[in-house]
């Protein structure tokens, strides 16, 4: 079977071939290493995409209105025509929510539209991204926090990821921008105001990297000159990832390089060399994590919660362990779209933080049902990280201080058998827990993700 990679390379499918090969600058690649790179999205990259639909929302609302507009009106003209009909612009804001709609209600269109959100999430050296599309992939799909009005602009130095959304977002229909005043409006905030002055501070300490734009794009030459007129000479070198074949003195000229490939392929090519060189983890990581936490919730369900505690006190010890392994596969899964477990580094610290700190605290504070659930929780971790051969001895069964791992159900059972004649303190810490559940029913025991 063809690996992904070669898919990609060799495919002329229509979502592979625009795949065209290129060269990935130096410099370019050592600033996405030091977090260095901001990324400005158009709607190339999400629903106006020739793969997701075959016409643009554009063309669909010229052919709507009966003569009168010519075939190459600019984007906000031709919706300011559409909105001087009679509740022309609530009439709008609803064709533009149901279009994405219809591409939420298709499993395949909605992969479509996101494939490069997805492909650019778990990269953890992307903090930074603005765009000029109102979905709200950026969010869905990377975990990005929205920053849409002034007002939120102020916080921008917080850390975490983050998405500047500088035409609105359809979260919020006041904050659209479709009609030509509307763009007149954002042109002078970009400026003057606070959206203008964060987006170019960016301008001026990072490498912005423009995909899914033409640079013929009228809207896309205003934003970039409005942003980048004061600057001069000050201003760092930019990219524009785009499929168009623009006059390269002209794009020089403005201090942008162009790389004439599919903006999806870029960012896989980019993450490629990452994981080549050790600065992130596969997402194929993210494929067995899955497998494991499927096979661990069906072990904790069908047969750990069926022992009874009463009969088997170290039964508590077992549940535990897998309330830790599964809090931890399921924290990763849920926040893999972040990039927060994509860095080797950042895991690794995190599972000596709870093994040689944590741990050894809650021993000697005889607090034996959190040094199983940490246990768990760090072979959670060290499954993220490990190869495949060290994965198939990361153990799912667990009791208390016992040497080795414990492959499977009747060696657990053999295990709490042996632990009912121990005098042992976790023992005793057992059978007093056990002796405080109620009487007329079985509980079964379970661990929150919370250390007190």
């Amino acid at each position: 079977m063809q690996s992904n990679r070669a898919h990609r390379e060799a495919c002329r499918c229509e979502a592979c071939r625009n795949n065209h090969p290129f060269e990935i600058p130096d410099d370019l690649y050592e600033d996405f290493v030091e977090g260095n790179v901001v990324i400005f999205a158009g709607a190339g990259v999400s629903t106006e995409s020739p793969q997701v639909f075959p016409y643009k929302f554009l063309d669909e609302i010229r052919d709507e209105l009966e003569g009168g507009i010519a075939e190459g009106s600019l984007f906000p003209d031709v919706m300011t025509s559409y909105c001087t009909r009679p509740n022309g612009r609530a009439k709008l804001l609803r064709r533009i929510r149901k279009r994405l709609s219809y591409v939420q209600s298709f499993p395949q269109l909605y992969r479509r539209a996101t494939r490069f959100h997805r492909e650019l999430s778990t990269i953890p050296f992307i903090d930074s991204i603005v765009t000029t599309n109102g979905d709200t992939y950026f969010e869905r799909e990377c975990g990005a926090v929205p920053f849409v009005s002034a007002e939120d602009y102020a916080f921008a130095e917080i850390p975490g990821r983050k998405v500047f959304k500088i035409h609105g977002s359809i979260d919020s229909y006041g904050s659209i921008i479709a009609t030509r005043e509307d763009y007149e409006r954002c042109y002078e905030s970009l400026q003057t105001g606070l959206l203008g002055s964060t987006l170019k501070l960016f301008l001026a300490t990072k490498t912005v990297v423009y995909i899914g734009f033409s640079f013929a794009d009228d809207d896309f030459i205003r934003i970039f000159d409005a942003l980048t007129s004061e600057m001069r000479g000050l201003r760092p070198h930019s990219y524009i990832v785009t499929l168009a074949k623009p006059t390269q003195n002209h794009l020089l000229e403005k201090g942008l390089t162009p790389i004439c490939t599919d903006g999806t392929f870029f960012i896989s090519k980019i993450k490629e060399r990452l994981v080549a060189d050790g600065h992130m983890l596969d997402d194929g990581r993210l494929d067995g994590v899955e497998r494991l936490l499927a096979r661990v919730l069906q072990i904790h369900y069908d047969e750990l919660s069926e022992i009874s505690i009463r009969k088997y006190p170290d039964n508590i010890f077992g549940l535990c362990y897998q309330d830790g392994l599964i809090d931890c596969l399921e924290r990763i899964l849920g926040l893999a779209k972040t990039g927060e477990y994509s860095l080797r580094e950042r895991v690794l610290k995190v599972a000596k933080t709870y093994e040689f700190q944590i741990r050894p605290r809650k021993l000697k504070n005889r607090r034996y049902q959190d040094v199983a659930y940490i246990d768990g929780y760090v072979n959670g971790l060290l499954h993220l990280l490990a190869d495949n051969e060290v994965r198939k001895v990361i153990p799912i069964y667990y009791a208390f201080g016992h040497r080795g791992p414990i492959s499977n159900l009747t060696r657990y059972m053999r295990a709490l058998r042996k632990s009912n004649s121990s005098s042992r303190a976790e023992h005793r810490w057992a059978l007093q827990a056990a002796r405080k559940l109620p009487d007329k029913e079985e509980h079964v025991f379970h661990h929150t993700p919370f250390l007190c």
